[in-house]
């Protein structure tokens, strides 16, 4: 079944779609695609925007009749850009962003509105692509250069419940950009589960989406647990009516679920595990972090776990196995390495940080995580990020940034660093530890790590 299929099955005057302008039922999403569909038959098209309104029709177009569906989110920097669209080797590109049409063959046809797309060439006399639809996502690129993964509708639904009974009283909101993982997983599940979408405006203030995510009575919502400190900072945070919030993209910790659940007693809370590369891999519902060790042995339907050097792998064969234009393995064997380190305390299973994250102090290895999880614990910090500096002497020193909560003392830093002496070995205290007004999240929701 393709995307315009499972759609179709929805009540046509069903509210699909709130933004900052107006809503869109269900009924103009299809209308929209069925009119799209035929200029979109055996292409690779690339989205390129972050106009989702527009973005909706293409997809629910372009799924089961294009050959790829490619969605790269918009960038500034052409040099990053550019490479990823040409690895798609497009028909057609929606983009508005400068510089893109003017770097592109005169053979590819780019556009600004999607009205402007135009017939091709002969459509298939079935319309029906003779092969899944492509989908193909950009990994975050927070560690390295940016690359391209394919899925299908498959993979990316896999955990998704396309309950239109249950899921059309559901309003879901979206503070995930789409064009990455988790923003399109939330636009997926409310979309064949009939519910609504709110969309805010990317570039408002975070007090602003809330605003208009509580007053259209937004029930799910989905963010890190980065975003969620901040969403919980926010005086709006109190107006919203959640029943269901998902965790995604971090560490979720017992704190952050904790005081998630005491803000909002009446909502279900998951943290879910998924990854660019690794599709979605398993949800946790009990509100305590890590998740059960029983999910080795016995774990959630289509996948695999294990763990080989304290490092937790995944298998989901329905992932391609190399990142598009040969540049790597995702996958051996169909187990993708996720790159986070995990340990085993009874039976449960905790994530301690980012492999790749590693601070080297003398010898001594450090997850930035594990302290920020401490310094979080202080009552008088908001939110809290560590990272290495280099030291001639001793490779690495730990140092910390932190935000003081609202009646914070004056004597913050040596009260912290006191509590830290405390509970940390003596490797992993800070060097050196400085209080800021906020502390930046990168264009995937996730906190900024980039010192």
């Amino acid at each position: 079944m393709n995307l315009f299929d499972a759609l179709d099955k929805i009540p046509r005057e069903q509210t699909a779609l709130i933004d900052d302008k107006t809503s869109y039922r269900f009924s103009e999403l299809c209308n929209a695609a069925q009119a799209l569909a035929p200029h979109l038959d055996g292409a690779r098209l690339v989205i390129n925007s972050a106009d989702l309104t527009d973005a909706l029709k293409l997809m629910v177009a372009a799924d089961g009749c294009a050959d790829a569906i490619a969605l790269i989110p918009p960038s500034s920097d052409l040099d990053v850009a550019l490479p990823l669209l040409s690895l798609v080797e497009p028909d057609v590109v929606f983009s508005r962003e400068e510089g893109v049409a003017a770097n592109l063959g005169e053979d590819i046809q780019v556009v600004t509105r999607v009205e402007d797309i135009v017939q091709r060439g002969p459509s298939r006399s079935d319309g029906v692509a003779s092969a899944p639809t492509d989908w193909i996502m950009a990994t975050s690129g927070t560690t390295s250069t940016p690359k391209l993964v394919t899925h299908n509708l498959a993979s990316l639904t896999r955990t998704t419940r396309p309950d239109i009974k249950r899921g059309s009283p559901q309003v879901w909101g979206l503070l995930y950009d789409f064009n990455r993982f988790a923003g399109l997983q939330v636009v997926l599940q409310s979309l064949l589960s009939g519910a609504c979408l709110l969309a805010p405006l990317q570039e408002d203030s975070l007090d602003a989406q809330l605003h208009f995510l509580a007053s259209n009575g937004c029930t799910h919502l989905s963010a890190t647990p980065s975003m969620w400190r901040k969403v919980l900072m926010s005086p709006e945070s109190a107006a919203l009516p959640l029943l269901q919030i998902t965790l995604g993209g971090e560490i979720a910790d017992d704190l952050v679920l904790t005081n998630l659940g005491r803000a909002y007693p009446e909502a279900r809370i998951s943290h879910i595990f998924a990854s660019t590369e690794a599709g979605v891999g398993f949800s946790v519902t009990d509100k305590r972090a890590g998740f059960p060790a029983s999910f080795l042995t016995e774990p959630p339907s289509g996948i695999g776990l294990k763990i080989e050097d304290d490092r937790l792998f995944v298998r989901n064969e329905q992932v391609s196995s190399r990142y598009l234009g040969d540049r790597g393995a995702i996958s051996d064997g169909g187990w993708v390495d996720t790159g986070d380190s995990v340990e085993q305390d009874g039976n449960r299973i905790f994530f301690r940080g980012r492999a790749s994250g590693v601070i080297n102090v003398g010898g001594n290895k450090v997850h930035p995580e594990e302290v920020e999880h401490v310094i979080l614990t202080h009552p008088d910090v908001e939110m809290a990020r560590v990272f290495g500096k280099p030291s001639p002497v001793m490779g690495q020193l730990v140092v910390a940034e932190i935000v003081p909560a609202a009646g914070a003392p004056e004597t913050l830093k040596k009260d912290v660093m006191h509590f830290l002496r405390e509970r940390l070995q003596k490797h992993m205290v800070p060097f050196s530890l400085k209080t800021v007004h906020a502390l930046s999240m990168n264009a995937a929701g996730k906190l900024n790590r980039k010192a």
